[in-house]
């Protein structure tokens, strides 16, 4: 990219609906209470990435958009249940802490790798594949393990994908996401 050329900072995932939102913030309320010290994730942004394409050039948009409408052409809806509290790098010295399913079913998985396939065709790369997880926490300084907790397992119903656009915030010195495009699953028949 040259220089002043526009960037969009972009993901593509799995928006929550009104149910799995509040559960998952109930469960990263729980955990704040708990002492846990952690920058929280504001109940707005919270959703699950299948795949984050950075920075990229604005011109690039359209293309983007169109490979998520392919990606998407033979996934039928589903629902993936997210049951566990858990942390990367992981649970004793956690950077980033998430509710995630332990189990991440076969149908997640084949949206993720079709998403990925599609922005790999692209020229996009990928270090690790998709884990069914949204981020509640972010530590800066990982002092304690991440302690144990209960909460009533979150499912969430997939039956579309979004492009989200991650914009920083200077004033509130986060970033806020905003949806660009957003695609039904159909089961292709």
């Amino acid at each position: 990219m040259t220089a002043g050329t526009r960037v969009r900072r972009l993901f593509v995932g799995i928006e929550l609906d009104r149910t799995a939102r509040a559960a998952c913030a109930a469960a990263a309320e729980q955990l704040r209470a708990s002492g846990f010290a952690a920058r929280y994730e504001e109940s707005g942004k919270l959703h699950v990435t299948l795949a984050f394409l950075g920075n990229v050039a604005a011109s690039e948009y359209d293309a983007i958009a169109a490979a998520l409408a392919g990606a998407t052409a033979r996934c039928a809806p589903f629902v993936v249940t997210l049951d566990k509290l858990g942390a990367f790098p992981h649970e004793r010295k956690p950077r980033v802490v998430y509710i995630g399913a332990r189990e991440q079913g076969q149908a997640f998985r084949s949206l993720a790798q079709s998403v990925r396939a599609a922005y790999l065709a692209l020229g996009f790369t990928f270090k690790e594949d998709a884990v069914a997880h949204v981020t509640i926490a972010r530590v800066k300084e990982a002092r304690r393990p991440l302690p144990m907790l209960d909460f009533a397992p979150v499912c969430v119903g997939v039956e579309r994908v979004t492009l989200f656009e991650s914009i920083f915030d200077a004033e509130k010195n986060t970033s806020r996401y905003l949806t660009s495009a957003s695609v039904p699953l159909s089961s292709g028949d």
